[in-house]
């Protein structure tokens, strides 16, 4: 007897589920969208194909439902998300195909998610964009979207502007200290924050 689809039960408790019975055997769990898209219909042969696409389909939606559960706690870039589906065990070409996906459906968003990121890091002190640039690419946003995200957010800023505004902060915090040691201590926070020593040095001149 050859092997095939004998019934399509609906879930007692999910209306939306289905349970696929091969030669009276349940085999699948798929949701009625999965049933649409891979066109199964009552009495089909159940073939090896068939049995590979339900088989990757249902590793699909199990990815799919982790990145939502990911995405639910906190913002991710996409790169991030497709690698972090890949450590928790998804293979490479499903966790790409699901974050291609929720990026159509405008659940991952890099520009918006750089611009947020940007925002977070320059709220209590400036950075430089060389600074900026280097965090972003760390969270795989590619250099065109970071190049945007930070002209959007901003602005026209000046390097030079920036870079004052951190000395001045700096200084505030260290007044104390001797001159020499303050301005020692200033230009290394703004040189770890990227700004370049000609840069820095006006900063500290402006500033003092």
């Amino acid at each position: 007897m050859s092997a095939c689809i004998t019934a399509i039960e609906a879930d007692h408790k999910d209306p939306n589920i289905r349970h696929l019975y091969v030669n009276e055997s349940c085999v699948a769990t798929l949701s009625v969208s999965e049933i649409e898209r891979l066109e199964i219909v009552l009495n089909q042969p159940w073939t090896d194909e068939l049995e590979r696409a339900v088989e990757e389909d249902q590793s699909n939606e199990q990815t799919r439902l982790i990145a939502l559960r990911l995405l639910s706690r906190r913002s991710w870039s996409k790169k991030e998300l497709t690698d972090r589906l890949i450590k928790r065990g998804s293979h490479p070409s499903s966790a790409e195909m699901i974050t291609d996906q929720l990026e159509i459906d405008g659940w991952l968003d890099d520009l918006a998610y750089a611009g947020a990121c940007i925002r977070e890091w320059i709220r209590v002190e400036p950075a430089s964009r060389r600074w900026i640039m280097h965090k972003l690419s760390g969270k795989g946003i590619s250099e065109k979207t970071a190049t945007h995200a930070i002209d959007e957010t901003l602005h026209d800023q000046s390097e030079q502007k920036a870079a004052t505004e951190l000395a001045t902060i700096r200084l505030a915090k260290i007044s104390a200290l001797n001159e020499p040691t303050r301005q020692r201590r200033v230009m290394a926070a703004l040189q770890r924050r990227g700004f370049s020593s000609d840069v820095a040095s006006e900063a500290i001149r402006l500033a003092t």
